[in-house]
């Protein structure tokens, strides 16, 4: 007994400095972040100043927040309106390697509140939960131990205070090393300027073999030719999305302007001295140069391709050639000036202008610009295609833009928005279906419901025409009768036998049955309206009953959207305010995708008549609705709040004419 007392007090006495060292860490890395988010960007003076539209943006907005779920995944690096290259520094996650693999929480790759810098990445997904790209990471040092160092995971730390961004331009001072960063971007190029202000060797590393996130890169090739300046390379990574339809192969063409003084590679962590070439899964470049100028400057224009490295060449070419880094920094800045002054604001205050006008630079950011400069691009057979008269997207977030940014295209730029259109319908034409969330050269299979059928017909009903309709039409149809269904691979609209059966979506046969249900009917009253336009009368009809199956699965006794079995009965266990991300077992929220029964209760926004007939009275639909939008206290779960989704307040407000601008803000088109 008297040694089990011992024991206890010892253990007692472990568990306490455990709880000590636990709460110093905490405190340790809380105040790390505090300190961190509350430097401000913009203190540095730079050169380079933004344009009058420009002036208004404030790229480093969504950069933040609690992660991981409420971060915006923005950037604040480069980018041309919908460019192939997105040139944003890639950061290391306040928390080091503690939890995971210590990668940035943000799945653009800069989190605001990381203070350590990896190196610059040409490639990613922006505003997404999904992790992709993170292609050709440049890291500038100076003396011999860059490569060590960032083997070792010893990253450049910086403060927010030493950065600045505007659309078209980012810089960063790194006054540890000595280095002052610039970038800037062409659609498919990105431009370095590194000064170099210490008198070490300057140093520029490229990781062929970066990835963000949980990302996996093999099967690369580097090779340098130090008499033209030059480095080309090509890796097959596997992201969130491309490692779906077995990864995307992705080409560089590098060009300094100033020779080498000497060329390493690396394979693994292995560094091999003024080698030329490499193969390998991990692999990179170590290049130095001549310091002899107090503040020397050395610029680095790459062009990528997801077809060649000749393409990424003649990328590279086309949109650069003997352009000093000034000059490009202008093209980019005029063309975000343009895209800006699409439209202009009256009234209103700065913070009302600049939330505006950074929202629609976000807003064009994606999707992205897939075929190259000669019109090349790769299909989702995995083949080379050329685009003719239309410019190739991809990377199309179609559950989450077609309410609200391809509605958008069509009234701003409408060419853009065909383009997507064409591009969406060559999906189909080479990958057999019409995509959800088409991404790189695949089907990611993402989300649900057929999104693509809206955003197609809904283009062609407001007066964009000029694609092939029919042939998008007629894959529309195949889907939403279950025709043809792909027996392996995508299937555009899974479980589709099963709800045409029933007439709705059988929650003991499928998840996400009453979202699924809701999200077809949508899709299907678009088919109906496109099926009329094109001279389709007897599917018109069809699909206009289709359209309303949502009505088998409202319950008239609780007043919502319910999950329904097979047998008739509605499910018992039902819960309206559990929100999915508080239910990790699906005991409630099984079917329902990313929201509650209560948020989903308003997403018939094709049918606002119908859902009203659907409650008991029209007051008590007002009293309902109104208590959603103005008490979101009401959508607490134990104790933590229910976020009022963008999908419903956005299109229930706009479609009641309840959605206006904040007092004295109005808006007009313009250009």
């Amino acid at each position: 007994m008297k040694y089990l007392k011992l024991s206890l007090k010892y253990l007692g006495i472990i568990l306490s400095a455990l709880l000590l060292i636990i709460s110093a860490f905490i405190s340790v890395k809380a105040m790390q972040y505090r300190k961190t988010v509350k430097a401000i960007p913009g203190k540095i003076d730079t050169p380079a100043k933004p344009g009058s539209m420009g002036s208004w943006v404030d790229p480093f907005i969504g950069t933040g927040g609690f992660p991981p779920y409420t971060s915006g995944d923005d950037i604040p690096g480069v980018t041309m309106p919908f460019g192939m290259v997105r040139l944003s520094p890639d950061t290391k996650f306040f928390l080091g390697s503690y939890f995971g693999d210590g990668n940035t929480v943000s799945t653009a790759g800069y989190y605001y509140g990381d203070n350590r810098l990896m190196g610059f990445s040409h490639t990613r997904l922006i505003g997404t939960g999904a992790s992709d790209g993170g292609h050709f990471r440049v890291i500038p040092s100076t003396g011999d131990d860059g490569f060590k160092n960032y083997m070792a995971g010893r990253f450049i730390r910086f403060s927010h205070k030493d950065e600045r961004a505007f659309p078209g331009y980012y810089a960063i001072n790194l006054p540890r090393p000595g280095i002052f960063v610039e970038l800037t971007a062409g659609e498919h190029t990105g431009i370095h300027r590194y000064t170099f202000s210490k008198k070490e060797t300057p140093h520029i590393l490229i990781d062929v073999s970066s990835t963000l996130g949980r990302g996996r890169a093999g099967e690369g090739e580097v090779n340098i030719y130090p008499e033209s300046r030059e480095i080309t390379g090509t890796i097959k990574s596997f992201g969130s999305f491309s490692g779906r339809y077995g990864g995307i192969r992705v080409y560089f063409a590098a060009i300094f302007s100033e020779p080498f003084i000497s060329s390493d590679v690396w394979s693994g962590k292995n560094l091999m001295k003024n080698k030329l070439s490499v193969r390998g899964d991990q692999i990179g470049v170590d290049i130095s140069f001549a310091n002899q100028d107090e503040r020397k400057k050395i610029v680095l224009k790459m062009g990528i391709s997801y077809v060649s490295i000749e393409n990424a060449r003649e990328n590279r070419e086309a949109e650069t050639g003997s352009a000093c880094f000034d000059d490009l920094l202008s093209d980019a800045q005029r063309k975000w000036e343009d895209k800006l002054s699409l439209i202009r604001l009256e009234g209103g205050n700065d913070d009302q202008r600049r939330i505006f006008y950074t929202a629609l630079y976000h807003s064009l950011q994606m999707p992205t610009l897939f075929n190259d400069v000669n019109g090349e691009y790769t299909g989702f057979d995995k083949k080379v295609h050329k685009a003719e008269n239309f410019r190739y997207f991809t990377d199309m977030s179609l559950w989450d833009t077609f309410r609200t940014t391809h509605p958008l295209f069509t009234l701003i730029v409408p060419k853009d928005q065909r383009d997507m259109i064409v591009s969406l319908t060559r999906m189909c034409e080479q990958g057999g279906v019409l995509p959800r969330w088409p991404s790189g050269c695949g089907y990611t299979g993402s989300m649900l419901g057929a999104s693509a059928d809206i955003v197609i017909a809904e283009s062609y009903l407001k007066g964009i025409t000029d694609f092939d309709a029919e042939a998008a039409y007629q894959a529309m149809r195949k889907a939403a009768l279950a025709i043809d269904i792909p027996k392996e691979d995508f299937k555009p609209r899974e479980n589709m036998t099963e709800c045409l059966k029933y007439s709705y979506c059988p929650a003991d046969l499928m998840d996400e049955a009453v979202s699924k249900t809701l999200e077809y009917a949508y899709a299907d009253d678009a088919v109906s309206k496109l099926a009329m336009a094109l001279g389709h009368k007897e599917d018109a009809m069809l699909f206009s009953r289709h359209s309303g199956f949502y009505k088998n699965i409202w319950n008239p006794e609780t007043q919502y959207f319910q999950p329904r079995n097979s047998t008739g009965e509605f499910v018992e266990k039902f819960k309206p305010l559990m929100l999915v991300y508080l239910d990790p077992d699906n005991e409630y929220t099984d079917d329902y995708v990313e929201g509650s029964a209560l948020q989903w209760r308003w997403a018939l926004f094709f049918d606002g008549n119908g859902l009203v007939s659907l409650f008991r009275d029209k007051e008590y639909f007002v009293n309902e609705l109104n208590d959603f939008l103005q008490n979101p206290t009401q959508q607490l779960v134990h104790g933590i709040p229910g976020p009022i989704t963008g999908m419903a307040t956005n299109q229930i407000y706009t479609r009641h004419g309840l959605l206006t601008m904040p007092a004295g803000l109005t808006s007009h088109k313009s250009g």
